[in-house]
């Protein structure tokens, strides 16, 4: 027996042995490489860890002794062995030897990507400072700070200033390592982390200038905000003094022209305070909001305050707006006043010439219209007594009251309105006195009017009729019915011929009655044609009932004849 088959179950043994241990280191290498290559992201202590243990797995790559050994090994061992076994261990063997052809390019990709993903560890591990130096700045621009006065926000423009100057320093630094990021990133092999490593740098590199730059502008305003409240507080007080004083001079002028033009000023240098008032405010407002933003909390209310005395004083605005739109009401009511006066002056001339026609006409007049002519004067001086009352009580509403100054230019006014009432006064009385010598002839010629127009529409309504003529009846009821209707319009006719007559007989108690007479004249023509129009179809109507009344009895005789014959 050979040494070989001596000792096979030892060196059979030694070689599973070798052989698991060959299977075993494939088994950690790919282990070793799923944790290089996991999702996970390490600290930078953890990856090199694991870097370490995979670096030293591949030290002896290649396995090129165990390899030999394993196969020379094999194939003594199955010299003697049965086909089946030799077949099983050499199909083992050359499934492992594939395995390791296999994963040798695997390992050397990942020894690379080792490589890089270290040097992105690193990177990280690079930033920790950087971070910490720009998260430092960040919290200085955005912390709160407060500042009572323009002193303290120059203390704090002097610390930003430095942190400005710190984040220029560390520009090019920080713009380097962004760079240096970018290229690594492009490795094809670069983890996903480092996009986010040197994202979040960028972006906290822009933050914290713009936090800074911005912290910087705002102390700035605040600073150009004391000066501003300051400066355009005491302007504003100053320009509302004008304001004030203004008002007080917007005063009721009873002049025609001078008050307008007044008007037209005062609401000029209205618009100009109102515009200068309250473009000041707004600045000394808007200073007041940058300020508020830096004030503490015991500061805030003095602040605040002074802004609202402002607010306060400028009701002023408003106060002479009203009293400008009074005003200009005023001077339309005025104007309109004064056109009423001149309308009753003119009128008061026209009214005279009127009563002395009617006391002295150049032509002889009937007491008729001198009745008339003195109704009317009178009615037209009670609505201008009415429209007067008008005046005057428009004058108490925009003149003077008692006990107050007036001027000049007002009591003209006053004057003329005074003028105004006592000649219409006197109009009124010598009117009514006039009138009363002719009251019993209104009296009458009232009568004779209401007469007029009792009988004048009945006339018109009868002479239409008239001229409808009579309708043709069909049978005996019906010329019955007609003969009925012309009864009543005779009947109708007569009863309206006394109202004429009464009213007639109240104008033959006037002084003058010939209009009267001459009406009454042509009323009774015209009464006359319709009346006798009526009495002849009474006539014609009454022998057709008659003949038809005739005609039927006869009709009936010879019926009853004709009945008795026959039977």
């Amino acid at each position: 027996m050979t040494f070989w088959q001596e000792n096979y179950s030892f060196i059979k043994e030694v070689y599973d042995t070798r052989y698991s241990k060959m299977v075993e280191w494939m088994d950690n290498v790919e282990m070793a490489i799923a944790k290089v290559c996991a999702s996970k992201v390490y600290t930078s202590a953890e990856f090199k860890r694991e870097k370490d243990n995979f670096q030293s797995l591949c030290k002896n790559l290649e396995r090129a002794e165990t390899k030999r050994w394993l196969t020379e090994t094999l194939e003594t061992l199955m010299k003697e062995r049965a086909a089946d076994e030799q077949k099983a261990e050499s199909a083992k063997l050359k499934a492992v030897m594939e395995r390791h052809k296999t994963l040798i390019p695997k390992i050397q990709e990942t020894l690379v990507k080792t490589e890089c993903y270290w040097k992105c560890y690193s990177y990280g591990d690079d930033l920790i400072p950087i971070f910490e130096f720009i998260d430092d700045l960040r919290n200085k621009s955005i912390r709160e700070v407060f500042s009572a006065n323009s002193e303290q926000t120059e203390e704090h423009i002097e610390k930003q200033d430095k942190v400005l100057n710190q984040l220029e320093n560390k520009r090019k630094m920080v713009l380097d390592f962004i760079t240096k990021g970018e290229k690594l990133m492009e490795d094809p092999n670069c983890p996903k982390f480092l996009e986010g490593h040197v994202k979040k740098l960028k972006e906290a590199w822009e933050d914290t200038n713009e936090k800074a730059q911005a912290r910087k502008k705002g102390l700035v305003d605040n600073m150009n905000s004391w000066e501003t409240f300051e400066e355009q507080k005491v302007e504003c007080h100053k320009q509302l003094d004008g304001a004030d004083a203004e008002f007080e001079v917007i005063k009721k002028i009873f002049d025609l022209k001078a008050g307008p033009d007044d008007y037209a000023i005062r609401m000029k240098t209205a618009a100009g305070f109102r515009k200068i008032i309250e473009d000041i405010f707004n600045l000394t407002n808007g200073a007041n909001d940058c300020l508020q933003k830096m004030l503490p909390d015991d500061k805030k209310p003095d602040m605040t305050e002074q802004i609202t005395e402002l607010k306060t004083r400028m009701e002023i605005l408003k106060k002479t707006d009203e009293r400008l739109a009074f005003i200009d009401d005023f001077n339309k009511r005025l104007n309109t006043f004064d056109k009423d006066i001149k309308e009753m002056e003119d009128w008061l001339g026209d009214g005279r010439k009127r009563l002395d026609l009617i006391k002295s006409p150049p032509e002889e007049m009937s007491p008729e219209d001198r009745v008339t002519k003195s109704m009317e004067l009178q009615e037209d001086l009670h609505k201008k007594s009415d429209f007067t009352n008008k005046i005057e009580q428009e004058k108490d509403d925009i003149f003077p009251k008692a006990g107050e100054k007036v001027s000049s230019d007002a009591k003209k006014f006053l004057e003329r309105v005074k003028s105004v009432r006592t000649t219409l006064n006197g109009l009124i009385d010598e009117a009514s006195s006039e009138c009363a010598k002719f009251s019993e002839d209104v009296k009458h010629w009232a009568e004779f009017q209401t007469g007029v127009k009792v009988f004048d529409p009945w006339m018109k309504k009868n002479e239409e009729r008239r001229l409808e003529g009579l309708s043709k009846p069909c049978s005996l009821v019906e010329a019955c019915q007609i003969l009925g209707d012309c009864k009543n319009l005779q009947d109708e006719a007569e009863a309206k011929l006394r109202v004429l007559e009464e009213a007639a007989a109240s104008s033959q108690k006037m002084t003058s009655h010939q209009e009267a007479d001459g009406k009454v004249v042509i009323f009774k023509e015209r009464w006359t044609v319709v009346h006798e129009c009526f009495k002849e179809w009474v006539a014609r109507m009454t022998t057709l009932v008659e003949c038809w009344n005739k005609l039927d009895g006869n009709v009936g005789e010879l019926s009853s004849w004709v009945k008795t014959k026959d039977s």
